[in-house]
């Protein structure tokens, strides 16, 4: 593991602040209470406390624990409920030197009993009047607090007993249970050292005015009470606490702040929006928060809008996130919102002498922008767990960083990354990374880009178990107006589709737990209970056919089916749903069903219709053809010239796929630009995080050209790119080239499912490109565009698609739209060059292959079963690296025109399937056999999304075993290479390796070597 830069270790670390020596939160209390003996300290339901009285009280509870038999560093519980008698309780324990741990009286005796047997107490301390109960340890009730201002007279003196000497911070203060991921729950220890530094940082970063009123709103079994309780007796102000019940009624929180003039509190996001929804429909109750100075907000990612939204309400408030685990002093990162900030808002820097470092898979220190997990340590760092060696060892590990202070740091579990402002953020948790269908999920990532929707307060995901399978729910509570179908639109805008969820639920309010956080428990309930339906709707009175259809299309989707012309795939249906529903309908109807059944019939009244007899199939899907509109370029896009010289700003997109990140690197290679990358993402820093992860991914990332990426939050299908009217022109401006690699594939939708993306979104490609400077634009498109003629037939030129040939699959179709038009754009003067390409294999140098790929998925189709099947056919193999040397020579020497870039040489598809049958033994079969067994596979294992969309590639074997159903072809052979060559020619492509050795590649890769 190597060791951050000096520099890096100072972007790690809050400021290095030295504190008095023998410093600790006991000291600091008494140190204000000398100041100030006669202010007040406390002020409860029951009246007030003074600095004098709350510490008179706390030494008499003191003497009585002591001759209880509580010593220095025994633990005592709390089994209370708060109220100001838990302060004296907190405050005496640490007068004896020992470390106190708050507990709720009113948990289950089973949950409760293993708490206090696992601090082996001397003591136990419970809440005024309370029954002890025949306990094996003392059991103390904690005097009640009446209404005493003046306190005891002055000659009144506690008790006398053996006072010890006070905490050093180098003893433990205390220790809060919480629950755990594995869900047992665990006690975090931590030291006074922590816990003074932290109250002394919030002196530092808000002042220490004996004016200010801090609310105790959060539970006392959480340990932001903790500062609530504590900071403002460090600085001779006031703590107001309410009653234990009225902690999560928010009316009677507003009503206290008023009365008691609160300046300075604490809220958990989902109540903080709660908070505002109060407000905004009770707008009386916003001058009773007149005094409010000062918000915390932690304890979960902090709500935006939510945010937004009170602070329009109270102009005057201060907003701070803050983020820290309980194993490390209730918090140690924070940052003051402001409403430049992105989405997700920053949690900010670490706190003064403690540190933050994010570390990748590997332990290393992460680049900016990439996510992987946060660790703390410095003074902060508690020590562990109560009782649990094993668990402590694992969570605080050596610190194997020299420049970062302590012995050792706590891995968080937390997601982050840090952000080129030098700000960290919180990218979620490890348990909230999933996977769908094999695709990794952060549902933080869905979250934020939900709630950017303006009339979305707050959103949470979870994923839901259904059909057979797993989907994304998401639930949602609005400010305004919004249909699902709108949310999902916006959704889609910003994420990739298998980030979309299927089923999005509206509640009035998030359910909260006990502690004020998400009850995503109570979220999964909700999803469970069945989907309402309409009995006297379509579904009842449609045919018998259409009724057995609807039964099984609702077995499998989301949401309900809304009726017989309702899409399969608009309605939540994937490649796998397809799938289980052709295997349900071939099962009920006896009747072969493939995945290209469904595609090119997607609606109930079609597959009833064929299924009925009254007609056929659909050969292609639907709306296969472009209208007249798609094919005419809008008249405002007008060129504004030819560039020249060398590319100085050059326009990306696609760089988070198979192809784009390979030219991301190539172009940073091969040119001196700067590349700005086109990525769908809520924020620059999120934009950011999804190219470097890609280009980790394909072992592509440099440190040497990475600061030339300038990743920009957009969507292809969007107008003006989903980018603000500034920036769009900005960009306009700088790009003197456009690389437009983005596309949707979907080897089975059809023209209209790709239409937003292929061709709206190159039409505004084109718009960028004809405003501000001269631009020229390579488009790259595919073979698939421009079908060749029947066998024997001359090939197909480089140049523009001939007239007759329209492709019959949905992709091709619109890339053969967005040829039409960069044609049009051609033809009024705008220098472009369209790149077609055929079957793009892995680079040569690492085999890591384009997982999507037709290919891709046949070789893992052919591995799960344990077969391949023999042909004679012959396919094309172009590395993704020549590809990518051929376009940069295109876009250095700006070179216009139409280029097939295609690696001359036809690879048998026996020699590509045989490799790797040779090298994982795999039988060799007929396709029928083959077929067969990757249908049984594929029924067996529903959620295995590769072999669902094997299948769906795969039609069912013909009554001619010997004809093999997959479309490849020697395209090299078919199309012709010309002016390609005259590419490859500047680019001296000479030095790459044969088909056969990028093909042996391609197998190690998949054997691990």
């Amino acid at each position: 593991m190597r060791a951050p830069t000096e520099w890096h270790t100072g972007q790690y670390r809050g400021e290095t602040v030295p504190r008095p020596a023998g410093v600790t939160a006991w000291s600091l209390v008494e140190a204000a209470a000398a100041r100030t003996p006669d202010a007040v300290a406390v002020e409860h339901p029951g009246g007030a406390l003074t600095y004098r009285a709350l510490l008179h009280r706390a030494e008499v509870l003191a003497g009585r624990l002591a001759r209880a038999g509580v010593r220095r560093g025994d633990f005592v519980p709390l089994v209370m409920s708060g109220g100001p008698e838990l302060l004296v309780a907190m405050l005496a324990v640490m007068r004896c030197a020992a470390v106190f741990v708050p507990l709720d009286e009113q948990w289950p005796g089973p949950r409760l009993q293993p708490m206090i047997e696992a601090c082996g107490p001397a003591a136990v301390l419970l809440s005024p009047g309370a029954d002890p109960g025949g306990r094996p340890v003392p059991a103390l009730a904690v005097d009640p607090v009446g209404d005493p201002v003046a306190g005891p007279a002055p000659d009144e003196a506690p008790p006398p007993w053996p006072a010890p000497a006070p905490p050093r911070p180098d003893e433990l203060a205390y220790g809060f249970y919480t629950s755990g991921s594995t869900g047992t729950p665990k006690c975090a220890l931590n030291l006074h050292s922590g816990l003074a530094n932290r109250l002394l940082a919030m002196g530092r970063r808000f002042g220490t005015s004996p004016h200010t009123v801090v609310l105790q709103n959060s539970r006392h079994t959480f340990d932001s009470s903790l500062w609530q309780l504590l900071w403002p007796l460090t600085c001779g102000s006031r703590v107001v606490i309410p009653r234990p019940h009225d902690v999560l009624d928010l009316t009677a929180t507003v009503e206290v702040i008023g009365r008691h003039r609160v300046t300075m509190t604490d809220f958990v996001p989902t109540i903080l929006t709660a908070l505002v929804e109060l407000l905004e429909s009770r707008p009386e109750l916003v001058s009773g928060l007149a005094s409010l100075r000062m918000l915390l907000v932690g304890g979960e990612e902090i709500a935006p809008g939510s945010v937004r939204a009170l602070r329009g309400l109270l102009p005057d408030l201060r907003v701070t996130n803050t983020y820290g685990p309980t194993e490390a002093s209730i918090g140690s990162v924070f940052h003051e919102v402001t409403p430049q900030d992105s989405v997700p808002v920053p949690i900010g820097r670490p706190i003064d002498n403690t540190w933050a470092i994010v570390l990748d898979e590997h332990g290393r220190p992460a680049p900016d922008g990439e996510t992987g997990e946060i660790c703390i340590g410095g003074a902060c760092l508690g020590t562990g767990y109560l009782g649990d060696p094993d668990r402590t060892a694992l969570a605080f590990v050596p610190n194997p960083f020299p420049g970062l202070p302590g012995q050792r740091m706590y891995r968080t579990g937390d997601l982050g990354h840090y952000g080129a402002d030098g700000l960290l953020y919180f990218d979620g948790r490890r348990d909230q990374q999933v996977k769908i269908g094999g695709v990794r999920v952060e549902l933080s990532e869905i979250e934020h880009a939900i709630a950017s929707h303006p009339a979305v307060r707050e959103a949470k995901v979870l994923v839901s178990d259904h059909g057979g399978g797993q989907h994304l729910a998401a639930f949602v509570t609005l400010r305004g107006e919004l249909t699902n179908a709108r949310l999902r639109s916006h959704v889609r805008a910003l994420l990739p589709a298998e980030l979309v969820p299927k089923r999005f639920v509206r509640l009035d309010a998030v359910p909260v737990n006990g502690n004020g956080k998400t009850d995503r428990r109570a979220l999964a309930e909700l999803l469970r209970a069945p989907a309402p339906t309409d009995p006297g709707g379509w579904s009842a009175t449609g045919s018998s056919t259409e009724r057995a259809l609807a039964d099984l299309w609702n077995a499998l989707l989301p949401e309900p089916v809304t009726g017989p012309d309702a899409d399969f795939f608009d309605s939540g249906g994937d490649s796998l749903r397809a799938q289980r529903l052709a295997l349900a309908v071939s099962a009920r109807f006896a009747t072969p069903l493939s995945i290209r059944d469904i595609v090119h019939a997607p609606t109930i009244a079609l597959q009833a219709a064929a299924l009925d007899g009254v007609r056929a199939l659909p050969a292609t899907p639907p709306a296969a053809a472009a209208s007249a509109a798609d094919l005419t370029l809008p008249a405002d896009i007008r060129p504004t010239g030819r560039p020249s010289g060398p590319p100085r700003h050059l326009l990306l997109t696609g760089a988070t796929g198979f192809v784009g990140a390979q030219l991301l690197r190539d172009l940073l290679d091969g040119t001196d630009a700067v590349i700005h990358c086109l990525v769908r993402a809520d924020g620059p820093a999120a934009a950011r995080r999804r190219v470097t992860e890609t280009l980790h991914r394909y072992r592509l990332w440099s440190e040497r050209t990475g600061h030339r990426i300038v990743a920009v939050p957009g969507d292809l299908g969007s107008p003006r790119l989903g980018l603000a009217p500034a920036d769009h022109r900005r960009l306009a401006e700088q790009a003197d080239t456009v690389v437009h690699a983005g596309a949707m594939v979907n080897l089975v939708r059809g023209y209209r499912a790709h239409r937003r993306t292929n061709v709206t979104g190159t039409v505004e490609l084109l718009r960028l490109a004809a405003t501000g400077r001269p631009t020229m634009v390579h488009f790259v498109s595919t073979l698939a565009a421009c079908p060749a003629g029947p066998a024997g037939d001359a090939p197909v030129p480089e140049r523009p698609i001939p007239a007759g040939r329209t492709p019959d699959t949905g992709y091709g179709q619109s890339k053969w739209v967005a040829e039409h038009l960069v044609q049009a754009a051609a033809d009024r003067g705008m220098a472009v060059a369209v790149h077609r390409l055929g079957e793009v294999m892995p680079a040569t140098g690492t085999g890591i292959p384009n997982p999507g790929s037709r290919v891709e998925l046949l070789i893992r189709a052919c591995l799960r079963v344990g077969a391949w099947f023999t042909s004679d056919l012959s396919t094309d193999y172009t590395p993704v690296d020549h590809v990518g040397r051929l376009l940069v020579a295109a876009v250095t020497h700006r070179e216009p025109g139409y280029f097939h870039l295609l690696r001359p040489g036809p690879l048998p598809l026996d020699d590509l399937l045989g490799a790797f049958g040779s090298a994982f033994d795999l039988r060799r079969a007929d396709y029928r056999d083959f077929w067969q067994a990757v249908h049984e596979a594929a029924a067996a294992e529903p959620d295995d999304r590769p072999l669902a969309g094997a299948l769906a590639l795969l039609p069912v074997p013909t009554t001619r075993p010997e004809r093999t159903p997959m479309a490849f072809e020697d395209a090299a052979a078919r199309f012709s290479t010309t002016r390609a060559a005259r590419l490859a020619a500047f680019a001296d492509t000479g030095s790459v390796p044969s088909n056969r050795d990028g093909l042996h590649r391609y197998v190690a890769h998949h054997a691990g070597r």
